[in-house]
């Protein structure tokens, strides 16, 4: 613990100088977690190592062989996919490789009011990346995770790349996160560039017995502070069920359920969001060999 603190803050202290004062980050899909169970557990998931860790922390990545899938049912029908495979041991170096896409057709292109559109257009978001964990002592985990991102609107593209740094440490019945995610730049949609949506995460965990508790602290580029709670209550060998928190982003309360049957889980994620806006819904199959809670 007190070789993890000092490194850990002087992360924290040299990034946090990074952060505009103020800016409008785009790629939102980056912001956002990728599994249900994540999003069951508010997006507090910084310091777990799981399955979809890589989209979190990449240094949590290291929890034995592991594969998932990932659709999510957005407001204003976007649809988000994601794929993920992991390999590598606990006590050594772990990789992992994913893939991510968020899409939305069928939208009206219009250069003013009119009673008619002049036709449609979609808007797709992707990223490909791998990810690297090894240990620096026997509770320490570093990370860095490189990614390329691809962006379309209608007829315009662009194009950049991306990397996240993180460090693990714990070997259970609690653990300590911290990540810094999407460093790096795009080129120009059109006119400008897309800011990535640069973001600081700080987490712990703790089980005891079937109980998980999780929280987050998150600082994106817009000098926005979010908190993430999380919740995991394992009600039976085969069935979890969770909840969270979030503060902001037009939503707060999470509900979300996993069951288990032999190396295989399918969790799923109820996403309630405030001003009309809807709900959303997301549905991961897990398959772990050998999982870490």
């Amino acid at each position: 613990m007190r070789r993890c603190l000092p490194i850990c803050s002087a992360l924290l202290t040299a990034l946090v100088g990074t952060l505009p004062a103020s800016a409008d980050p785009g790629f939102a899909i980056l912001q956002l977690g990728v599994g249900a169970r994540a999003a069951a557990l508010g997006e507090a998931t910084t310091a777990l190592v799981d399955a979809q860790a890589s989209a979190s922390n990449p240094a949590a990545v290291g929890g034995g062989r592991s594969a998932a899938l990932s659709h999510t049912e957005w407001i204003g029908d976007v649809r988000h996919e994601h794929a993920v495979t992991t390999w590598g041991s606990h006590d050594s170096d772990a990789f992992a490789a994913d893939v991510l896409l968020s899409h939305a057709g069928d939208l009206e292109r219009r250069l003013g009011p009119t009673s008619q559109p002049l036709g449609e257009f979609g808007v797709y978001e992707w990223t490909a990346g791998a990810s690297w964990s090894r240990p620096l002592s026997r509770r320490l985990r570093a990370g860095v995770s490189a990614r390329y991102a691809r962006q379309s609107i209608d007829a315009e593209s662009a194009s950049g790349a991306a990397v996240d740094l993180g460090l693990h440490y714990g070997t259970g019945p609690w653990w300590l996160g911290v990540a810094a995610r999407n460093l790096g730049r795009m080129s120009n949609l059109d006119r400008e560039a897309t800011d990535l949506p640069l973001q600081l995460r700080l987490g712990g965990a703790v089980v005891r017995g079937p109980l998980l508790l999780s929280t987050d602290l998150h600082w994106t580029r817009d000098v926005t502070t979010s908190v993430h709670l999380g919740t995991e209550f394992r009600v039976r060998p085969r069935l979890v069920l969770r909840g969270g928190y979030q503060s902001g982003d037009g939503r707060d309360a999470s509900l979300g359920l996993g069951v288990f049957t032999g190396d295989w889980r399918v969790d799923y994620a109820y996403l309630p969001f405030g001003d009309g806006l809807g709900q959303a819904h997301r549905v991961s199959l897990v398959w772990a060999r050998d999982p870490v809670r």
